[in-house]
């Protein structure tokens, strides 16, 4: 079984783990992959200029709203201890960091364009500075990063 990116957005996603967990067959797998965005939270990890601190100010933002929201911003690293804890043997994890890669910009374009009211609702980014950051990842003005993947998986005895 797999999930990717889906428990780190549910309020209840202990209970969406057990029951992921208690759905396994003996000597079923069970692979985990969530990003973990307090270990890495810039949008530019070699903040050099105004467009890469705009881009760290926009992301900074959407963070306090994942968090608001009822994302655990710490989850990833929390999946090998739970792995564990719920029973499953031969629990491994690795992470995935990726920085400056296409998918950061789209994945970064994105999470703006869908929260890009909220940011400016709550005063986070006015309109043009958000404007300038899409145009700025867009010209490949800023060298972008995304949260680390966490993905950990274990065996159901």
């Amino acid at each position: 079984m797999h999930a990717r990116l889906v428990l780190v957005h549910l309020t209840n996603r202990d209970e969406a783990l057990e029951r992921m967990i208690n759905s396994l067959r003996p000597g079923g797998w069970l692979l985990i992959e969530d990003a973990d965005v307090a270990l890495q939270p810039l949008a530019c990890i070699d903040s050099t200029d105004a467009n890469h601190q705009l881009a760290n100010k926009i992301r900074h933002g959407s963070r306090v709203l994942l968090k608001e929201r009822g994302v655990d911003l710490e989850y990833g690293r929390k999946l090998p201890r739970l792995l564990r804890n719920a029973g499953l043997i031969d629990v491994c994890a690795d992470a995935y960091l990726p920085i400056s890669a296409p998918a950061c910009a789209l994945l970064e374009t994105a999470s703006i364009n869908h929260i890009r009211d909220k940011l400016i609702a709550e005063g986070i980014a006015t309109a043009e500075e958000i404007a300038l950051n899409l145009s700025n990842i867009a010209d490949g003005k800023v060298e972008l990063g995304t949260s680390p993947l966490i993905s950990a998986w274990g065996k159901r005895v």
